[in-house]
């Protein structure tokens, strides 16, 4: 119930200040612009309001150290079919080698 609070709290702050934006420039002084106290005070307030109720107290938290395999680091990152282009050369090697021939452009 308090992250729906929360969720209108900010709704309402995003209405107001788009209010107050219109407000400023029908009265000429949009270069004079500044949040108001109670507009910031909302925002933090349903921002608080979402992040402990939405966040903290839903305590749907998963352990990220858990893994259902037991690889090391380079292990995991480790990929023998990826070859990696070692610049414009290696990019380029498949047209040359059409163009010129077997030509290898690293040596």
């Amino acid at each position: 119930m308090l992250k729906v609070i929360g969720f209108i709290l900010l709704i309402h702050s995003a209405i107001s200040l788009i209010r107050y934006r219109k407000h400023l420039i029908y009265k000429d002084m949009a270069d004079q612009y500044h949040i108001p106290l109670d507009i910031l005070l909302e925002i933090i307030v349903g921002f608080a309001l979402n992040m402990f109720f939405g966040v903290i107290l839903d305590k749907k938290f998963v352990n990220i150290h858990q893994f259902p395999h037991k690889k090391t680091y380079d292990q995991a990152l480790q990929r023998p079919n990826f070859k990696q282009p070692g610049g414009r050369g290696g990019v380029l090697q498949s047209v040359v080698r059409d163009k010129i021939g077997n030509f290898d452009i690293n040596n």
